[in-house]
């Protein structure tokens, strides 16, 4: 069975001045980047990760990629990764730039799980919610150790502190986590920023991936759950309900992807080094597009 994903993406600033997150919402991925370092550089890192990351949410071939399944989506991970050490060589005030990543891929054998940061990944089924991810936190391994109870983690002043991210360097795909999702048609699947997870409690998260009727309207309830808080992060949340592939539809992946945040609201800064970095056809700067999801 070819499994697909019906996806809807809403990102805010929340109470910061800028959007440093940025997601993608397509039939084959829905990903989440969060830019580390709450400076101009993040949002460059996760815009440079989700517009590398976007085309294979349609299935369109990556460069030097064949096939599919972890070895696809790996390469392009390591691409995006790749783009981030080569925007901070050309433009050297941007070093200490980093990002997050969460993403799930259809790769025609199921669903896979990319991660790596703080950034969360999760799995509702039957009302069931289940955190997919693991966070690569200093709070988590603490936790993880025993030293640390989940209560106390929330308010710890070290729990935005992550181990791993994307930051261009050789050795980072050593700490990315590759999960094989034990998926199936009926279930709903959640990516977010921590703007969400460190503000709103697992168990109302399941209420309201679980009372939405669509993807769109559990987003948007996520993101006012977040807003209502009160919130302390920018807030993005991509959610996804995987179905079968029609046969009828031989074409399911022709559907553009969506993105939001950073991805789409480039500052200048982010479109210089994006027309600088990118191979071949650079990717347009999007008007912000304004609808019933967005704040």
């Amino acid at each position: 069975m070819v499994l697909v994903l019906d996806s809807a993406a809403v990102s805010t600033t929340g109470p910061r001045p800028d959007n440093q997150d940025s997601a993608c919402a397509a039939p084959l991925l829905i990903a989440l980047a969060d830019g580390v370092g709450g400076n101009v550089g993040g949002a460059v890192a996760s815009s440079l990760v989700v517009n590398w990351l976007a085309p294979l949410g349609t299935g369109r071939a990556v460069s030097g990629a064949s096939g599919a399944g972890p070895s696809d989506l790996v390469r392009v991970v390591t691409g995006a990764n790749e783009r981030i050490r080569a925007a901070y060589t050309e433009r050297p005030r941007l070093r200490s730039m980093a990002t997050t990543m969460t993403a799930v891929y259809a790769d025609g054998e199921g669903l896979l799980l990319a991660h790596i940061g703080d950034s969360r990944g999760y799995q509702l089924r039957e009302g069931m919610l289940v955190q997919l991810s693991t966070d690569h936190t200093l709070v988590q391994a603490m936790i993880d150790a025993g030293e640390l109870t989940v209560e106390e983690a929330r308010v710890h002043p070290q729990r935005s502190a992550v181990y791993a991210a994307l930051h261009g360097g050789d050795d980072d795909l050593g700490g990315l986590d590759l999960l094989r999702l034990d998926a199936q048609p009926g279930d709903r699947l959640m990516v977010c920023s921590d703007g969400l997870s460190d503000v709103v409690r697992p168990d109302r998260i399941g209420q309201l991936l679980a009372g939405a009727p669509a993807p769109a309207e559990a987003a948007a309830a996520l993101r006012d759950a977040a807003l209502a808080g009160p919130p302390t992060d920018n807030i993005t949340v991509v959610v996804a309900d995987v179905r079968a592939a029609d046969p009828a539809d031989p074409q399911p992946r022709l559907v553009k992807p969506y993105t939001v945040g950073a991805a789409v609201d480039f500052r200048e800064e982010t479109a210089e080094a994006l027309e600088a970095l990118w191979p071949g056809r650079v990717p347009a700067a999007q008007p912000r597009r304004r609808s019933s999801l967005f704040r």
